[in-house]
């Protein structure tokens, strides 16, 4: 609305014509008619979407780049994949050459992009010169042929297709066979100045045969389609079957799949309360940590725009609070104060009632069936501002040695150990309580805990040694902790984790977490 007042535009058109006074030119910008100026992006979104119905005209500009996949020979050569006339969207079919594709062992798909060679074909073989091709982070994988498929390896052709969202899909579809494998290059560090390359870590875990996932989708849409009969409760046997994989045992690629299918169907989580929990507790499960995948921050804000505030049946909401919980590395700072802030004044309550001896007011309060999942929720916010994982952290020290809340101990130990945590999983240092905070929460852990298991944890978080001296609790606290951890039969490698630090294990990882993660992700 800016140039919605004539003093700012008149202003603006008498400078930018000043510019052009100075050499004898009466030139004046030409101001375009436009009567709602606050509804030029609401039109311009409406009219996008008549053109991806073919009801307008589009604009499309190329990408002015050429992708090349690497192959293997006694040089470096690669093939174009796309073109540089090409434009998100757009699909190119290989059909002149053969490739042979490696299965069932670690394989290295090197990917490289020119912004000089703008006129190699799809399928042109070329050298690899550093001069004009850039290498992008590679993935290094392994394709999955299904437990019944003993070749080693399998000919077949390339389909690359360019999304508007800046992903490049490399399909290997076997030439004699309905074999496919689907691989996913983030190129938007090519065309975004403040998009960082993606590293392959997560995509190391394999991808499996597009059959598969084909069966997946039919699963999905018995379920969440039009018409579907298929009950909630079976979808996750039925991937299952489908996949020849237990759940823990998903590869991440798959995961992401699978969260494209839940996206699609996301009209079906509406039929009913079982609907819709087990689709929001499968899109968070798809999901998790939030980071670590190709294009991962965009499938977090696309579940940010679909679940945010639109839930529809009063019983899911607990499921909400797990999906946010498991995809809060992804999110952002403002996300994710969002989700603490209705649910920091029935912290408030709790405490006003346990501590105080007040009343809780007409104010929000946890029931009990959304409360662990509640605190597990506000641990997990690494990004919360300082002063209030304090205030967090100080309520749940107080509340420990209430009775009546027995109960929920583990969970708000737990919370404890996530918000006083001396090496952060996800979030930046100076999200960090200062080091004399968490000594007076370990402190209270020392003197109301028996030393159960989730004592144990949130102790050894506390006190976790970093050889940081801004960070690490007293080295004498850090002695008695260790002590106390000893005497109370904790695992040995929480005692060395206190004593000397180190990294944390991959079942530590996942009690910190709060459930397993995918095999190939890893937290700090």
């Amino acid at each position: 609305g800016f140039f919605a007042s004539p003093v700012l535009r008149g202003r603006l058109l008498a400078v930018v014509s000043s510019w052009f006074a100075s050499e004898g030119s009466d030139w004046r910008p030409l101001v375009l008619d436009n009567p709602r100026l606050d509804l030029a992006v609401a039109q311009g979104a409406a009219y996008y979407g008549l053109v991806r119905r073919g009801e307008g005209v589009g604009i499309a500009a190329t990408l002015a780049r050429s992708y090349y996949i690497g192959v293997a020979g006694d040089k470096p050569r690669a093939v174009c994949l796309a073109p540089g006339n090409a434009v998100a969207g757009q699909d190119y079919e290989i059909a002149n050459r053969d490739f042979i594709l490696r299965l069932a062992e670690p394989a290295e798909f090197p990917l490289y992009v020119s912004s000089t060679r703008l006129v190699d074909p799809p399928g042109a073989l070329v050298d690899v010169d550093p001069e004009e091709l850039t290498p992008l982070p590679p993935i290094r994988t392994v394709l999955h042929a299904g437990r019944k498929q003993q070749s080693p390896e399998a000919r077949v052709r390339l389909h690359a297709h360019l999304t508007e969202i800046g992903v490049l899909e490399l399909s290997c579809r076997e030439a004699d066979s309905p074999r496919a494998w689907r691989l996913q290059f983030d190129v938007r560090s090519t065309t975004q100045t403040d998009v960082a390359a993606h590293e392959s870590a997560a995509e190391g875990e394999g991808f499996l045969d597009e059959r598969a996932l084909a069966a997946c989708r039919r699963q999905m849409a018995e379920t969440f389609g039009p018409g579907a009969t298929g009950k909630p409760a079976e979808l996750i046997k039925g991937l299952a079957d489908s996949l020849e994989l237990p759940k823990h045992q998903w590869p991440t690629s798959v995961l992401r799949r699978l969260w494209e299918m839940l996206m699609d169907f996301e009209a079906g989580r509406r039929r009913s309360a079982a609907h819709e929990a087990r689709w929001l507790n499968l899109l968070g499960y798809a999901l998790r940590p939030g980071y670590g995948f190709a294009v991962d921050d965009w499938r977090v804000a696309q579940t940010w725009r679909a679940v945010s505030g639109k839930i529809a049946f009063a019983a899911s909401q607990s499921e909400a609070l797990v999906l946010w919980r498991r995809i809060s590395g992804g999110l952002t700072r403002g996300q994710q104060q969002g989700l603490a802030e209705p649910l920091l004044p029935a912290v408030r309550a709790l405490r006003r009632r346990f501590v105080e001896g007040g009343a809780a007011g007409g104010g929000p309060t946890l029931d009990a069936t959304q409360s662990a999942e509640a605190w597990r929720l506000l641990g997990s916010l690494e990004l919360l501002p300082v002063g209030i994982k304090i205030e967090l952290g100080d309520a749940i020290v107080e509340l420990l040695p209430k009775r009546k809340l027995q109960k929920s101990v583990p969970t708000m130990l737990w919370a404890l150990g996530r918000v006083g945590q001396r090496a952060p999983l996800y979030g930046p240092l100076n999200t960090l309580v200062p080091a004399e905070v968490a000594a007076r929460w370990l402190e209270a852990i020392l003197r109301q805990s028996g030393g159960d298991a989730a004592a144990q944890l949130a102790a050894m978080q506390l006190a976790r040694k970093t050889d940081d001296r801004h960070r690490d609790v007293e080295a004498a606290l850090g002695r008695r902790v260790a002590e106390w951890l000893e005497q109370r039969g904790a695992p040995p490698h929480f005692i060395h984790l206190v004593r000397t630090g180190g990294a944390l294990d991959e079942e530590e990882r996942g009690a910190v977490f709060g459930e397993s993660l995918p095999a190939g992700l890893r937290l700090g």
